[in-house]
């Protein structure tokens, strides 16, 4: 099981439908998209007739199904992915997100991901994660200086063909099981 919380309903629509054409293509995977506008007894009968094994919504919708209705068990959730953290807080989801995170496994892989290193994400990355590895990215400036971190970036880049094949096969071992890789 795999969740994505993005801070608006627009972000996390726009997720759901650009992983449609990759999890359409695997059997088992069953997505389903969870933010305000729809009535939180929708969305609960949705998971319980269907299932979903990939939660892609709002901490506010997630929020209200995690703490109203015990329809889905996250012992499995192996995923967690915050994106633009920073607006996540900014915009005052600091409980959901705790509350959220404190109903998950603890052992799991998150996915962080800021625009910006507040000290509120430097918060959320203490309580949230376990062995943090911080990747910064940063613009090239117009005097074409280029830093060893992205010299190191540039020379490891693999051809696109190289990584399908290295997909092909991670996920012929894994026997299509919540498999999810972002390119």
């Amino acid at each position: 099981m795999g969740m994505i919380i993005s801070p608006t309903r627009e972000l996390s629509s726009q997720i759901y439908h650009v992983a449609q054409p990759f999890i359409s293509t695997l059997p088992d995977v069953k997505s389903v998209l969870l933010v305000g506008g729809v009535e939180v007894k929708a969305d609960v009968k949705k998971i319980e007739e269907e299932g979903a094994n990939l939660l892609i919504g709002t901490p506010g919708r997630l929020y209200d199904i995690m703490e109203r209705m015990d329809v889905l068990d996250f012992r499995n959730l192996e995923i967690l992915v915050l994106d633009e953290a920073d607006r996540l807080l900014d915009m005052g989801f600091q409980k959901q997100i705790s509350y959220i995170i404190s109903r998950l496994p603890k052992l799991r892989r998150t996915g962080l991901f800021s625009a910006t290193q507040t000290e509120a994400v430097e918060e959320l990355s203490k309580a949230g994660l376990r062995n943090p590895v911080r990747v910064e990215v940063r613009a090239e400036s117009k005097s074409h200086h280029v830093s060893a971190s992205s010299q190191q970036l540039a020379s490891s880049k693999t051809p696109l063909g190289l990584h399908l094949e290295v997909i092909w096969n991670v996920n012929q071992m894994r026997n299509h099981h919540n498999l999810l890789i972002c390119l």
